[in-house]
């Protein structure tokens, strides 16, 4: 299983449809009838773990739900995986069956002495910049002269696409249309009706105890959008609501300040980092110089002269990330 990501869009996603009732919400609309009316929505949980790739953690997000079905003793899990990615994936599908298969793994953990396997409703939700035009069922992923077989898996799942979807139709919970649009912002252009539509409806949430999901929704924004956007994004907001409008650029204000003040931190890390590269190198350059053999270098400082050409192109890239701008590794992450 992979571990959190940074993913601004995994973060929006996770933090909108961890709420029970936005999560019921979006659900409700696009499981079949006969499946929807017979689940207790009232029993919806959150299955805390990620089932995705490690290599696919940037562009995929998931999350496991767990309801009771009226009548039935046995739980149901709604599997709902996030395509943020601009385009389809025709792979996704064997994917998706290695993700339920670990949710299977984790439903034995909880009770090894099961009966039977849990029913695993798989959902997957997609807002790229073209449409999903691939089958939804696994066997068509085999010849076709095989798809057929009894003993090929067969396996389908519920698709949302939303790549061609008017932003007026979004539907749903309040806050989940604010953050399908601003997703659809990022991914969509134009975008002028889908921010003045999510404006229009962050006016309308109430503040809450939990969750400061405007803020949520802000620093969102921040990632995805140039400055411009969002500067037109609260002119858009005060219209509808000037108090709320004031308070939006106020928690803009103070996003952007703490991503100055990240900058400065790295900014200093790396120009420690650069000043002890250069102090060890300077030092085993000075004993070469002095006819030292390597055998007692290594000895003395742990470095030979493979790890020493390491240091000194740890030191160049150290020196072109300060002058670009750019994220580096620490020296450590590289041995």
């Amino acid at each position: 299983m992979s571990e959190a990501t940074h993913q601004p869009h995994d973060k929006l996603f996770k933090t909108v449809f961890s709420n029970v009732e936005e999560a019921t919400s979006f659900l409700q609309l696009y499981l079949p009838p006969a499946v929807r009316d017979l689940i207790d929505w009232s029993t919806l949980r959150v299955v805390e773990g990620s089932f995705i790739d490690e290599e696919f953690a940037e562009r995929e997000s998931d999350l496991l739900y767990q309801v009771m079905l009226y009548g039935h003793e046995e739980p149901v899990l709604l599997y709902l995986l996030f395509e943020h990615q601009s385009t389809q994936d025709k792979w996704m599908r064997r994917r998706l069956i290695r993700y339920i298969d670990r949710a299977w793994d984790e439903a034995f953990k909880l009770y090894p002495k099961r009966a039977d396997l849990p029913p695993v409703i798989p959902l997957v939700f997609y807002q790229g910049e073209e449409s999903w035009n691939y089958s939804t069922e696994l066997a068509d992923l085999l010849p076709e002269f095989a798809r057929n077989w009894s003993f090929v898996p067969h396996f389908s799942h519920i698709l949302i696409d939303q790549s061609g979807l008017n932003p007026q139709q979004v539907a749903g919970g309040l806050r989940a249309q604010v953050m399908q649009l601003l997703m659809f912002a990022a991914y969509h252009k134009p975008i002028q009706e889908a921010l003045i539509l999510a404006a229009s409806l962050l006016v309308q949430m109430p503040e809450t105890d939990g969750i400061n999901y405007v803020r949520v929704f802000v620093r969102y924004l921040l990632a995805t959008q140039p400055h411009e956007a969002v500067t037109e994004f609260v002119d858009t907001v005060e219209q509808f609501a000037a108090e709320r409008g004031k308070t939006i650029m106020t928690y803009a204000e103070e996003l952007l300040r703490e991503g100055e003040q990240l900058g400065r931190i790295k900014g200093e890390l790396h120009g420690e980092l650069r000043g002890e590269l250069k102090a060890q190198i300077e030092i085993i350059e000075k004993l070469l110089q002095s006819g030292v053999q390597w055998a007692t270098i290594e000895r003395a400082t742990g470095v030979d002269v493979h790890k020493f050409a390491d240091l000194k192109q740890q030191l160049d890239r150290l020196r072109a990330a300060s002058l670009l701008g750019l994220p580096v590794r620490s020296p450590t992450a590289s041995n």
